[in-house]
Parts: structure tokens; sequence; C-alpha cells
């Protein structure tokens, strides 16, 4: 049963073993009425389907292989809100009231704007230019492309109605179906924010077949040494300021590692692969 409250937000989480950082995440995301827990799992055997419960979530099975868009899917056919908060289940609310701030900036946007991109980023930095929202279209959306992933994303429900996530493909699947958006004329807005702390648990192998997975789900060009080389010295920097623990120091270092090793294969973005 669909809300009628036009600004109620559902929050969806896919979990899989999210013990160690889903609390954290969900009790920092402050509730009004009307919104919504929803967490999609694909067979978590820890404890994060019982805190998923203990916050009231409803917990929604993706059964059998998994897949980043099927989840998605699932997750927003069972949402009850016009909204849709896509928060991973490591992206840890660095404000007061996340729900806050991007339900004030949805009551300002136009119809066609179908996103509201947060940040979540390792170290706990927002977008770079302050706070002030900025939208764009598909005349300028390069200049912003690189922040729009869905770890910590605003979605209209009433857009993804027409076009759901595609379960054809393996990954990136928020990339590809923001520019399929922008190729209708929508639009999307970052939100400088809305921050989060990207505090991923995952494995370093996990990590490295994640980059190489990446870079083969788009069209890509082989990367260079030097490529390599800012990517890892960017990440370092951020690392010997303090900015991020040595674990996601590592793992994002791992992934750098997995995208440059992955850019010298061919395109491929089927599931499975």
């Amino acid at each position: 049963m669909q809300t009628t409250n036009p600004w109620a937000i559902s929050v969806l989480i896919r979990t899989f073993n999210s013990q160690r950082t889903l609390g954290q995440v969900m009790d920092k995301l402050k509730l009004a009425e009307g919104d919504e827990f929803i967490a999609v799992d694909s067979g978590s055997t820890d404890s994060t389907l019982a805190i998923a419960a203990a916050h009231g979530a409803q917990i929604v099975p993706a059964p059998g292989p998994f897949n980043y868009s099927k989840s998605l899917n699932l997750g927003f056919r069972a949402a009850r809100n016009p909204w849709v908060l896509v928060i991973s289940s490591h992206s840890i609310p660095l404000v007061p009231d996340l729900l806050a701030v991007f339900r004030a900036v949805a009551r300002d946007l136009p119809p066609r704007v179908v996103a509201a991109y947060g940040s979540s980023t390792i170290d706990g930095s927002g977008f770079p230019g302050g706070d002030k929202v900025s939208h764009y279209t598909r005349e300028n959306y390069e200049e912003a492309y690189y922040c729009c992933s869905n770890a910590n994303t605003l979605y209209r429900r009433s857009i993804w109605e027409e076009i759901p996530f595609d379960e054809t493909i393996r990954t990136s699947e928020d990339r590809l179906w923001l520019m399929e958006m922008l190729k209708q004329d929508y639009a999307f807005c970052l939100v400088p924010a809305a921050r989060a702390l990207n505090k991923n648990q995952y494995s370093l192998r996990y990590m490295f077949l994640k980059g190489h997975s990446d870079t083969r789900a788009v069209p890509h060009q082989p990367q260079s040494l030097r490529d390599l080389a800012l990517g890892l010295g960017s990440l370092t920097k951020s690392f010997l300021k303090g900015g991020m623990p040595v674990g996601n120091w590592t793992r994002c270092s791992a992934h750098v590692f997995g995208r440059y090793f992955g850019s010298f294969e061919k395109y491929d973005n089927t599931p499975g692969k």
C-alpha cells in the first residue's frame, strides 16, 4: 500500500552479513512519520537480520544468484513511499539528520530531477564546491558523473516505475540507469551536505575483483601506469593525513589495482562474468 505523504522516504539497504556496520547506519537515520526501513537481504548468516528487525525494517529476501539490479528492484517494489533513499549497509551518515537534509532538498526539486546524490566517501569528505545543491543535465553531466553512485542516493520512485534497474547486467547499474535518464532529458543533482563515511568491510580479494569488474562493465580504455599511480597516490595522501583508517586504505587500494588490470580486458557487463 502506497503512502499519501508526498515527502515520506523509504530507506532501502542491501545487506549481506552486514552486522559490523548496519546498526551504525540505521541508528543514525532518524525516521519521521511515514518513513520506513527496507532491508533487501542476500542470505545473511550473521546477526544482520536481527539488527534490521530490531530497527523495524521490512525484510525482503533476494534469493538466487546475487545481482545488484535485482536487489534494488525488489526493494523499490516493496517501498510504499514516493522517495527511496538507497544507502549502503556500510555508509555511515555523518550529519545529525541525513533524512531531513534529503527531504528539504526533495521539496524544492523540479519534476525532471530524478535523483539526488549525497556523498559516501572513504574519508568522510563531501563534494567540492561547498554545500550548495548543484543540478546537472545531459549537457553538463560529465562535470559530476564521477560522483553518481547509489551508496547514498535519494530516488524519485515514480521514475523508477517507468524504467527499473537493468537486471541483465552485472554491475554499474546505478550509472547506466542515470545515463538512460539523461537520454530522456531528465536531470540529477548533488547534495554536498548529505555526507556519509563509506566504511566497507569487504575482503581485499573482493575489492580487487569488484574494481576489475566495475571497469569492464562500461566502455573503457586501458589505464596507464600514471593513472594507477594517481589513484594510489590520492588514497595514500588521504591516509597519511589521517583521513581514513588503514583498513579502508588497503581495501580501496585493492579496488584501484583491480580497476587498473580490468581496464586491459574487453568490455563485458553480462551477469556471472
